[in-house]
């Protein structure tokens, strides 16, 4: 997995008091919870003990079966003496207690290692030349280290058919499993499909799906990284690389909008594979198969290396000089009649940059990054009643709520970490999860398999679920009404909870049910794409914080946007109504929809699309073909040749996230750094790069020569992200800018 190592505050899964007791490991006296690991208290004191199925994450479960760490143990008698425990331990499951001794560099440790390596040994193929896992695995290391020179086993070894293909992602090779269960510990604890399991008994005994079936996880990638011993490996990856042939770069992911923290592994300027990178306040250190195996287009064939021009139904190369001359001669002569749609995938340094050309050297407040059909249709309104535009609470919060309440979302597609956050918050925490949706996954993991009650409600039937479910909340304590906003108390006072759940095609007993499982202790609700596409998008808001309130936490309500950078490019001003850092402008101009029914009437004159293929996305085709084809003038900044880049006079190449640095602003208001990995292809140029060339062209005086220079002017210049410069942001990036104001 990610890089990592168990610092003196990491908390494991296995449970601990808040007691403290002394022990002794090594002859180093140590002052440890009661009940933790003695692997976890040996790290505190730098203390090294080889393990193969242990993890940090992952419950104990099927643990403790390679023995790999075992120690001699002892303990202190009232009387003094040392009683020594006749066998040795494994360190991964024996809890710490009171006058504990523990010895892990004893010779017969060191025997009992090799013996245990001896075992895992005989069977396992040395194939470690062809083996994708060479070079960086914990069986090879711990060999070189605690292993014999020579093997006694001299007898055929075990076969089974190799480089089984266990899924779309992941290849399984039988005969290199050492059973350690990793694998199957992850599918039921963190991302719940339960898909692998430990098959038979004894000598029969081998990981792999029931009935031989695909394994279909969404988080399908995690177990490659899990494995120690190269049993389960990518089939992107597979003998395309070495460790040692590849250079590696921090980066954040670019597939939705929880922010996950990856490395880039690359060679010869191409991404080779994408691994998790820890980071504790978002994705731990967890991957979607998205985020794992959807950046294949950063290296695509298809991209696009240089400016293209429509030359009737083809289009031309052409120079970056050519390309300025007509961008920049179409620009003048649209001036303020000139639009801009799109920057959720871009930086916030792109995004600056886009908003500074348009209103500083065009006068153009025509402005919107809300390309996707559920962030158009939700416009504002979460923004104008609650103060935020995305997430009341942080992501790792949502772990420590008793209840969550999820609403109008397959929150394992739409947002897969919070996803795993908050299924870690119920199988570790007890935390109790309520879910509602007009449609329910059958075939794959979903919030359904853990949720008690599950509410399944007619289609388009939100809001009635949502009054329905304030109403029985009210029911079991009528004085919370007092909890209420005024004009929540004044409407609901005109409500029936049966009526609303007959409109919603449920039952009112689960709602009272859902009630009384959200009913206890801080509380918060997720709301996703079939509640901001609700006609009554604005009235559901109202009543999900008046659900909140009921329930003493009038803040949680969570409403995550969908691209990468969506918050951050709001945030830069990439907006018909606010300037950067959310200061309302003084001249409001066109969204999105109004700026394509601008360039149907003539009112847009010039129509710039950076990174958003609205051809493809918008809900109303038919007027994104009017108005591609009425406007005078399209370009659209692109990585590859887009339904949307077909239909544009003027197509420029854009780097992608791996060719460029920056900043993205995640769901829950982190901005965090994602670094230039390898040089742009062809002649692509980074989007902030374009606007400052444009605006320069345009007049503009002293623009930027570096993206860093960018971020510190931002830092300076935009209110809520002051002193977020690239030191302070370091590896983790800082949450809310509002609160924060890091000094140089």
């Amino acid at each position: 997995m990610a890089d990592r190592s168990l610092t003196q505050t990491e908390v494991s899964l296995n449970p601990a008091s808040s007691d403290m007791v002394e022990i002794t490991i090594d002859g180093i006296e140590l002052s440890v919870p009661k009940g933790e690991n003695i692997i976890e208290s040996a790290r505190r004191a730098g203390i090294d003990i080889p393990y193969f199925c242990y993890h940090p994450r992952l419950s104990k479960g099927d643990a403790a079966n390679c023995r790999m760490c075992l120690v001699e143990t002892a303990s202190k008698m009232p009387d003094g003496t040392v009683r020594k425990m006749p066998k040795p331990q494994t360190a991964c499951t024996l809890p710490a207690s009171p006058g504990l001794i523990v010895s892990t560099n004893t010779e017969q440790v060191f025997k009992d290692r090799r013996g245990i390596l001896e075992f895992l040994l005989i069977n396992h193929p040395l194939d470690c030349p062809v083996c994708d896992r060479g070079g960086e695995c914990p069986l090879q290391n711990n060999t070189i280290f605690y292993g014999a020179s020579a093997t006694r086993y001299t007898e055929e070894k075990r076969h089974y058919p190799k480089a089984y293909p266990l899924s779309t992602h992941v290849v399984f090779d039988s005969e290199r499993c050492i059973q350690c269960a990793r694998c199957t510990r992850f599918s039921e604890d963190i991302s719940g499909d339960a898909q692998l399991a430990l098959l038979k008994r004894g000598a029969d005994a081998h990981i792999g799906t029931f009935a031989h079936t695909e394994y279909n996880s969404k988080f399908s990638g995690n177990v490659i990284e899990l494995c120690p011993v190269g049993a389960l490996t990518s089939r992107s990856y597979r003998f395309k690389a070495r460790p040692w042939d590849l250079q590696t770069q921090s980066s954040v992911c670019s597939r939705c909008s929880n922010g996950c923290n990856i490395k880039l592994d690359y060679r010869m300027d191409s991404v080779v594979r994408v691994n998790a990178r820890l980071n504790e306040d978002v994705n731990e250190e967890w991957t979607c198969d998205k985020g794992k195996f959807g950046h294949d287009y950063i290296s695509s064939s298809d991209r696009l290396t240089t400016p293209m021009v429509r030359a009737g139904s083809t289009f031309e190369p052409i120079s970056w000089g050519q390309a300025y001359q007509l961008l920049v001669a179409q620009l003048k002569k649209a001036g303020g009649h000139s639009g801009a749609i799109g920057g959720g995938r871009c930086t916030n340094e792109d995004n600056y940059m886009l908003q500074k050309l348009f209103r500083e050297q065009l006068k153009s407040t025509h402005l919107d990054s809300r390309c996707l059909p559920a962030s158009a249709a939700a416009g504002d309104a979460l923004y104008d009643r609650m103060g935020f535009r995305s997430m009341g609470s942080s992501i790792a919060e949502l772990e420590d709520k008793r209840s969550v309440f999820v609403i109008g979302t397959a929150l394992e597609d739409e947002q897969p970490i919070i996803f795993l956050r908050i299924r870690k918050a119920w199988r570790f925490k007890n935390a109790k999860i309520v879910y509602a949706n007009s449609q329910i996954a059958q075939d794959s993991v979903s919030v359904a398999d853990f949720a008690s009650p599950v509410i399944k409600y007619n289609a388009g039937c939100e809001l009635h679920v949502l009054r329905g479910l304030l109403l029985a909340l009210l029911a079991g304590n009528p004085d919370l009404a007092s909890k209420l906003p005024a004009s929540i108390a004044t409407s609901a006072s005109s409500w029936s909870l049966e009526e609303s759940a007959s409109a919603a095609g449920i039952d009112a007993g689960c709602l009272k049910d859902a009630a009384a499982a959200l009913g206890s202790g801080p509380a918060a609700i997720i709301a996703g794409t079939a509640v901001q596409l609700s006609p009554n998008y604005g009235e559901a808001i109202d009543v999900m914080t008046g659900i909140l309130a009921v329930l003493g936490s009038p803040d949680d309500l969570n409403i995550p946007v969908a691209e990468c950078n969506s918050l951050g490019a709001v945030h830069m001003g990439v907006h018909p109504d606010y300037m950067p850092g959310n200061v309302k402008a003084a001249h409001r101009g066109l969204n999105t929809e109004a700026m394509l029914r601008g360039a149907v009437n003539g009112d847009i004159a010039a129509l710039w699309l950076v990174g958003c293929d609205i051809a493809a996305h918008w809900v109303d085709k038919d007027l994104v073909s009017r108005a591609l084809d009425a406007c005078p003038f399209v370009v659209v900044s692109e990585l590859t040749m887009t339904e949307t880049a077909k239909r544009a006079h003027l197509v420029l190449p854009a780097a992608s996230m791996a060719e460029k640095d920056g900043c993205y602003t995640n769901c829950e208001g982190r901005v965090q750094r994602l670094h230039r990995a390898f040089a742009p292809v062809g002649s692509s140029k980074p989007d902030w790069l374009i606007f400052a060339e444009v605006a320069a062209l345009l007049g503009a005086e002293g623009g930027p020569v570096s993206a860093r220079e960018i971020t510190c002017t931002i830092a300076s210049d935009v209110p809520n992200y002051s002193g977020m410069l690239p030191a302070a942001l370091g590896n983790a990036g800082l949450l809310r800018p509002e609160k924060y104001a890091v000094s140089e």
